[in-house]
């Protein structure tokens, strides 16, 4: 019997996608408890590159996991002027505080081609009452988002263009599990403007920095893939500590 429901699991798991979020991932859940989220979210939706995935100060009821591509979290300034609060990557909930908040102060738009999963609000929260290793897990997971939104006041308020790059790069090296060793490699589907909005930087400056990092060996990048020959360098040039995204609390792709 045992084996069969974890039959069951894996199907579902595959079928959505589910399997490959964070927090299906989660160390804090069990078997039955990834079963229950597997049961409780939609069929995914796929949405191009530019689409809003949801507008600042909508209102929803729904969590949504990024499965595929990449979205920003931003907010616009009076005269139009965007600041990108936050990356998603594959794996993430793109609105963790929609889990308690009606309205959100910030905008989701879809960078890459998006496939996304949604878990309405009410499931979640019931999930959360009767599983308590899903409740922990939506708490590791605002937890970590507070730790990094920590970690990009400190590059906005504090360092300098060249660290704030270095640190973004690292960051996402781990996040996106890229790192081989001392090297690493992957995808990254940012513009100049995507960075400069992140980083609270010009275009222009971005392109510059970015021909320092190249010309210093520190990063190459072609065909939107970046690889870091030198990870523990580029470390060193962003005083980048990873250990604020807590991910060894992740379990093995195949848990479940």
């Amino acid at each position: 019997m045992a084996e069969t429901s974890q039959r069951l699991v894996m199907s579902r798991r595959g079928r959505t996608g589910l399997a490959d979020t964070r927090l299906w991932k989660s160390a804090y859940l069990s078997s039955g408890e990834r079963g229950a989220l597997a049961d409780a979210v939609h069929t995914p939706r796929v949405l191009d590159a530019n689409a809003d995935l949801l507008r600042e100060g909508d209102s929803t009821d729904s969590l949504f996991l990024l499965v595929e591509g990449w979205a920003c979290r931003c907010t616009t300034t009076g005269d139009g002027s965007r600041q990108i609060a936050g990356l998603a990557v594959p794996g993430d909930v793109v609105n963790l505080d929609s889990l308690l908040l009606d309205r959100i102060d910030y905008g989701v738009r879809v960078i890459r081609r998006a496939t996304v999963l949604t878990l309405a609000r009410d499931r979640a929260l019931a999930l959360a009452a009767e599983h308590p290793g899903i409740a922990r897990a939506f708490t590791w997971l605002a937890l970590v988002e507070n730790a990094t939104l920590g970690k990009w006041a400190l590059c906005l308020g504090r360092r300098s263009s060249r660290e704030r790059l270095a640190h973004l790069f690292c960051e996402l090296s781990l996040r996106l599990g890229g790192e081989s060793g001392n090297e690493s490699g992957f995808e990254l589907p940012l513009t100049q403007e995507h960075l400069a909005d992140a980083l609270g930087l010009t275009p222009v400056h971005v392109n510059r920095v970015m021909q320092q990092l190249r010309a210093e060996g520190l990063i190459a990048t072609a065909s939107r893939v970046m690889t870091i020959p030198d990870v523990a360098r580029l470390r060193r040039v962003g005083e980048f500590d990873g250990r604020y995204l807590h991910l060894n609390q992740e379990a093995p792709a195949s848990a479940g």
